[in-house]
């Protein structure tokens, strides 16, 4: 049986549930036959919601399932490291000899220098340091936001207005903003879903429903209606 046939039994129980408990309004004694007619109404109608209950839980199961398998096909994203330019390495000189050897042509001044040298015995070279290589900083990928699957369903949701209510929402809001009248607020759901703008939907409030906006059940449709848009 089709969501909206169970909602079509739900209604008529719930109107005839209705009809049997105004005709007792003025009654000074209840009769039994209205309490065994109005429990087992009232069973029926119980049986009949966690019907509906069990079956959007089904959907919203399945639902999940998809959206696992759509996030699992994703694959990630490879960033690709920056080259980073490097200086190329420093490299010590070595020290400049302060001392030149000077090649004398006459004999007596190149004996004096051997002489010296050999007295102050030969100079001790001054270790060259090896060039240390700069390593490049390891790149990091930029982090990738996650993915949360409440976040998917709800904006699934939300896009279509229609799917924003939950069924408490419904009995609420169709019993409070629109007089217990399912059709005018299908259509004002239907017309709002339309709309592509969070502006042009307050506007639609305010021309064709006129309600006020102080009202607690005015302010939480108001809310679902927010986050459509954002």
């Amino acid at each position: 049986m089709a969501n909206k046939e169970k909602i079509d039994y739900l209604l008529l129980d719930i109107r005839e549930l209705e009809r049997l408990v105004a005709g007792m309004r003025d009654a000074e004694v209840y009769p039994v036959s209205f309490f065994g007619q109005t429990f087992d109404l009232t069973h029926k109608i119980l049986k009949d919601l966690h019907s509906l209950e069990a079956a959007q839980i089904e959907m919203l199961r399945k639902q999940m399932e998809e959206h696992q398998a759509l996030i699992q096909s994703i694959p990630p994203s490879v960033a690709t490291p920056v080259q980073t330019a490097q200086e190329p390495p420093v490299i010590a000189s070595a020290p400049i000899q302060a001392e030149a050897e000077t090649v004398v042509e006459e004999p007596e001044v190149k004996q004096i220098v051997t002489e010296e040298v050999i007295k102050e015995g030969p100079h001790e070279e001054t270790p060259v340091e090896e060039p240390v290589a700069v390593q490049p900083e390891p790149v990091m990928p930029p982090e990738r936001p996650g993915l949360f699957l409440n976040d998917l369903l709800e904006k699934k949701n939300l896009s279509d207005f229609r799917k924003a209510f939950s069924l408490n929402d419904r009995f609420r809001f169709r019993r409070e903003l629109f007089g217990g009248d399912e059709a005018r607020m299908n259509k004002a759901i239907n017309d709002l879903n339309d709309l592509h703008s969070y502006e042009d939907s307050v506007t639609y409030l305010n021309n064709e429903l006129k309600w006020n906006i102080e009202d607690e059940a005015v302010a939480d449709f108001i809310k679902l209606l927010e986050k459509r848009f954002l």
